[in-house]
């Protein structure tokens, strides 16, 4: 089974989360693959709400109790989802995501040359780690 971590910058718009993560999430075979994403704002949560439709093999992964964004149960295959949660800090929480995952899908908007976004750097590790990009 395929394990997919997707994950991305807080400030991406909806004309690039079509451009750069939609063509593969449509393409994607749901038998095959889980899912694994963050609780942050941006392609974390437009991923949310594009998955909760389409698969309840997604594990949430948040810092604290509970997640900072959750979609809606109602009518979605959301209350099959896995929350893995107490991580103390977003580092944490990303490194356990990237640790369970074989894949990843991500683009990075806002890493300058000085200045590496948290996106980039988990870019960075998923690469050293040799998971598999899909973008």
């Amino acid at each position: 089974m395929k394990q997919l971590y997707i994950f991305g910058n807080g400030n991406i718009t909806w004309a690039h989360f079509q451009a750069y993560y939609l063509p593969t999430l449509t393409s994607i075979d749901y038998n095959t693959t889980s899912f694994h994403i963050c609780d942050f704002r941006g392609a974390d949560t437009l991923t949310m709400e594009f998955l909760k439709t389409h698969t309840g093999k997604v594990t949430l992964y948040h810092m604290g109790e509970r997640p900072r964004y959750m979609p809606d149960k109602y009518k979605t295959k959301v209350s099959q989802w896995q929350l893995a949660g107490g991580y103390t800090n977003d580092e944490e929480r990303d490194r356990a995501a990237i640790e369970a995952c074989t894949h990843y899908l991500a683009i990075d908007f806002n890493s300058k040359e000085k200045s590496l976004s948290g996106t980039q750097k988990n870019i960075l590790l998923c690469q050293k780690l040799q998971k598999v990009a899909l973008l």
